[in-house]
């Protein structure tokens, strides 16, 4: 086909300037060495055109044209990672940045609104005024709440108090794959976006399962996103940026270092705060983690420092603990609790708040996900595996097989060397019987040794997965669909064949791009 044709017919739907098929703006797409385990890294396959709609109705009118044309379409909305882009040849790239609007700000029933471009840092700075916040997942502030509410997976640093995306999401705008709009929940009665269900049957697990769709069911225009009460101020003191924050830690806030040892403290600690019901945020940055983050030269040259090194894994078995409170006899009552459950857990406390420089620095960077980016710095890419949400002794025994096999590829020089510990998570919902630990690996896609041993790690650790009943983690979608399947489908009710149905249903064309959702 033409480019002029092509051309003409999506400008048709979004105006002439919002399409390219410029090859130097193609490949700006097609760069995604983010959960990139092909041949190819850190390339992807290019997009055949990227058009920019900024309303529904143009969505519709490039989801109508892709299907005239012969093409699929993909969508993303901040776009970080290869499953945001196209997974083979013949793909329109739907990016959706100029939807970036706050439509509604609900105070009374505790909700927002939102387009897909909307980042969690926008849609918080507007919600603390008004004594809310938000789920930020662990991928940052940088990225889309309706993204990780309708289309991947969403866990994050505060979950204990404001549970996790997957859950948050309520009413939603989809515009399916034949280019007609569905309005789930509340919304589809014109009643408002407060209800993610009914009337009558949900569909809100086929809408997005666990881990979501990733646009090969349509392309979701609109998300109500659950908020939950915010004790600080409405604008807090934060000077800086990323590793540079300078911050204060309100008084009605407290950040703690947990430090247990063994596993099994660890995990007990953790159900007994959900039994307590204290706490704003529980969450495990590992030492590696944090030496990534803030001192990634050192991290580098500590397995030369044996006794160094062995000095700061006894801090293996550790999480960072945030209290929240509405009046000084609440933050007191819940130091107390904390100072007891730890004491009975054989832990150590240490205060965090009062650490200067440096204290201030994480309560914020935990509290807006500000961090993040900055685990790049090691060597230019990371990765995860395991993340299984289960009860917590699950999740804390995910944690301990996957720091033993990432062992062996430290030792070999296959990844780098992050005291093989960096397991990251914590619980949610207020309970220590829902959380996660995903252990995440750090290397240099630019160095083939290192790209052979994460793709060779990532199917081990699938493997691992299965073979020890963990079930099917975020760990797993490192992995190419095809792969994923055949490891886990067998164990988990088919599910590649229910999926399979579902797209059928939904999509029987095959115009929007399923490559990571389902194997061809």
């Amino acid at each position: 086909m033409k480019e002029a044709e092509v051309l003409r017919r999506l400008g048709e739907a979004v105006g002439p300037e919002n399409v390219s098929m410029d090859p130097a703006i193609l490949d700006g797409y097609a760069f995604q060495s983010f959960g990139n385990l092909g041949e190819s890294v850190p390339w992807i396959h290019r997009p055949v055109a990227v058009v920019l709609p900024s309303t529904t109705e143009e969505v519709r009118e490039v989801v109508r044209a892709c299907r005239e044309l012969g093409f699929r379409f993909k969508a993303f909305s901040t776009g970080w990672g290869a499953h945001g882009g196209p997974g083979g040849e013949g793909v329109v790239q739907i990016d959706l940045r100029r939807m970036d609007r706050i439509l509604e700000i609900d105070e009374k029933n505790m909700y927002a609104v939102v387009e897909p471009y909307v980042i969690c840092a926008q849609l918080q700075a507007e919600a603390l005024k008004r004594g809310l916040n938000l789920h930020i997942i662990g991928a940052g502030c940088g990225t889309s709440p309706l993204a990780s509410c309708t289309s991947m997976d969403g866990t994050g640093w505060t979950g204990l108090s404001t549970g996790y995306n997957c859950r948050n999401v309520l009413a939603v705008e989809w515009v399916l794959p034949d280019g007609e709009v569905l309005r789930l929940g509340a919304a589809g009665s014109g009643l408002g976006w407060f209800c993610g269900d009914g009337p009558g049957p949900s569909l809100r697990g086929i809408m997005r399962g666990l881990f979501g769709a990733r646009s090969a069911l349509g392309v979701f225009t609109k998300a109500a996103v659950k908020l939950y009460p915010w004790p600080g101020e409405p604008r807090p003191d934060v000077r800086g940026t990323m590793d540079d924050l300078r911050a204060a830690v309100p008084p009605n806030f407290r950040i703690y270092l947990c430090i247990f040892p063994s596993f099994e403290a660890y995990a007990d600690f953790a159900y007994r705060v959900g039994d307590a019901e204290i706490g704003f945020m529980l969450c495990k940055n590992s030492i590696g983690l944090i030496l990534s983050i803030f001192m990634p030269r050192l991290l580098k040259r500590l397995p030369e420092r044996e006794n160094l090194k062995a000095a700061l894994n006894a801090m293996e078995h550790m999480f960072q603990f945030m209290l929240a409170a509405s009046s000084p006899g609440e933050l007191e009552y819940q130091e107390e609790v904390l100072r007891e459950i730890v004491e009975r857990s054989g832990g150590l406390l240490v205060d965090l708040a009062s650490t200067p420089g440096f204290g201030g620095a994480v309560w914020w960077g935990m509290i807006r996900g500000a961090l993040p980016p900055l685990s790049f710095r090691m060597g230019g890419m990371m990765g995860t595996s395991f993340g299984t949400c289960g009860a917590f002794d699950n999740c804390v025994n995910q944690s301990r097989v996957g720091a033993e096999l990432k062992r062996r590829y430290i030792e070999q020089g296959k990844l780098y060397d992050d005291f093989s510990d960096n397991a990251w998570g914590g619980v949610y919902e207020g309970t220590g019987h829902y959380g996660h630990q995903e252990e995440l690996i750090l290397f240099d896609h630019r160095d083939p040794h290192h790209r052979n041993g994460v793709r060779e790690y990532a199917l081990e650790a699938a493997e691992a997965m299965r073979d020890r009943n963990f079930g099917v983690g975020l760990g797993a979608f490192m992995l190419e669909a095809a792969d994923r399947d055949r490891i886990f489908g067998p164990h988990t009710w088919d599910y590649p064949a229910w999926q399979g149905r579902v797209k059928e249903m939904l999509d029987p064309e095959g115009v929007a791009d399923g490559s990571f959702y389902c194997a061809d």
